[in-house]
């Protein structure tokens, strides 16, 4: 998956994030076997549920339709799962085209879940040779900051449980399907609950990333992605890229994938066990329940955990009194600047100062020319006026430059006005 990442990594980004590993450390703060928060929150529809994976996104819909079955399976029904990279979640994404990218995380899903028999497919038939249903998993990215194999395994099997097909009857000729207000909804079956659970290797194999982010799967040399369920039964393994990891750090790197498996199963089985009883008591349900101040909340505490890791070292300061001179360098002590600092800066208390006027000072010119009039900004000699030269003719204007003279000959200021 290393090779067909377009996020462009800059040389500085990566030699700063191998850096920080080599301390043993990463940028976010967690530890190489951290995984990040998941939160998942369904919509008003069944089958709807959108998944978030610290910064990562994704939304998750259930459809269904009455179908042919197949030929070569003539009892069962049918299971399409369909991811879309859009530019909404990475401006490097094309939706008007299929890309490699999007091509191998949906074979990573179907493998996970379809081919593992997550869910059972006899129970959608409605009568064999016939009509059964099929199941479409409609999976959109919203925001792309890595990872995004693991939120979508997850916001699938989540969609799928939390599903309710209509009842359908058949009297021999015609099929009936019945509305939610006629007969209950009929949930899907499902036997195991397979996700998939993704690390990043990089520096050939001495560092394994677990939950990698977007940073970190620019760098990374190589992905691990095993699928597993609650049973610690494994549904699906890929290893792409190059990296050279021994079949050690494969077992050792299973173990804790499964422990991890184990905890996401627990969280989708609460989740909607939670949403169906909300739904049974007529409570208000929808992505818009998550209050405004709640998400505040969220965003600082991440934003704190990144800030935790910076200390400040507070040191006393001597209060000084209103009517202190300022600190001078003993070094530069006798410099003429300084000097000429400490005489024109005067404290007058409350954080104010006063800087009196001095001789001699920088003094700015107006230069005309044919287009338009510069301001240029030189340093005279002690003098009271600046010859100023037009590009047009050979005569010379001169500008007063001290405003105190111009009382003394009016005519003269006229004369010279631009």
């Amino acid at each position: 998956m290393a090779a067909i990442r377009k996020t462009i990594i800059s040389n500085c980004e990566k030699t700063f994030l191998m850096k920080n590993l080599s301390e043993w450390n990463r940028l976010d703060g967690r530890s190489f076997t951290e995984f990040r928060d998941i939160n998942i929150v369904f919509g008003k529809d069944w089958g709807c549920c959108k998944v978030s994976l610290g910064k990562t996104e994704v939304i998750a819909q259930v459809s269904c339709e009455l179908q042919q079955t197949k030929s070569s399976r003539p009892n069962e029904g049918m299971l399409n799962i369909n991811l879309e990279l859009n530019t909404m979640a990475d401006p490097s994404f094309d939706a008007s085209r299929q890309s490699d990218l999007s091509s191998q995380l949906n074979r990573l899903l179907e493998k996970c879940i379809k081919d593992s028999k997550a869910v059972d497919l006899e129970s959608l038939c409605i009568k064999m040779n016939e009509r059964a249903w099929s199941l479409r998993v409609d999976i959109n990215v919203l925001n792309n900051e890595g990872n995004i194999l693991d939120c979508a395994s997850v916001a699938a099997i989540t969609a799928l449980s939390h599903f309710r097909r209509p009842d359908v009857t058949c009297d021999g000729v015609e099929y009936k399907i019945h509305s939610i207000k006629q007969r209950d909804p009929i949930p899907t079956v499902i036997h195991h609950y397979p996700v998939c659970i993704s690390y990043a290797i990089l520096n050939e194999g001495e560092y394994i990333l677990a939950d990698p982010t977007l940073l970190e799967e620019g760098v990374a040399e190589a992905f691990l992605t095993i699928g597993l369920n609650s049973y610690k039964e494994l549904c699906g393994l890929h290893l792409g890229g190059n990296a050279r990891l021994a079949t050690k750090d494969i077992l050792e790197t299973s173990s804790k994938a499964a422990k991890r498996a184990t905890e996401l199963v627990a969280i989708i089985k609460n989740a909607v066990e939670k949403d169906t009883q909300d739904r049974l008591k007529l409570n208000d349900i929808g992505f818009h329940i998550m209050p405004i101040q709640e998400k505040i909340e969220k965003s600082t505490a991440e934003l704190s955990i990144c800030l935790d890791q910076w200390t400040l070292s507070k040191k006393g300061k001597k209060k000084k009194s209103k009517n202190e001179p300022m600190d001078v360098d003993p070094i530069n002590e006798n410099n003429s600047d300084v000097q000429q600092c400490k005489e024109t800066i005067t404290p007058l208390g409350n954080g104010t100062a006063k800087l009196s006027e001095v001789k001699g000072e920088n003094e700015w010119a107006i230069v005309e020319s044919d287009e338009e009039a510069e301001v240029i900004f030189v340093e005279p000699p002690k003098a009271d006026t600046v010859s100023i030269s037009d590009s047009n003719s050979e005569e010379e204007q001169v500008v007063v430059l001290n405003p105190q003279r111009l009382k003394k000959s009016p005519s003269k200021r006229k004369k010279n006005r631009i």
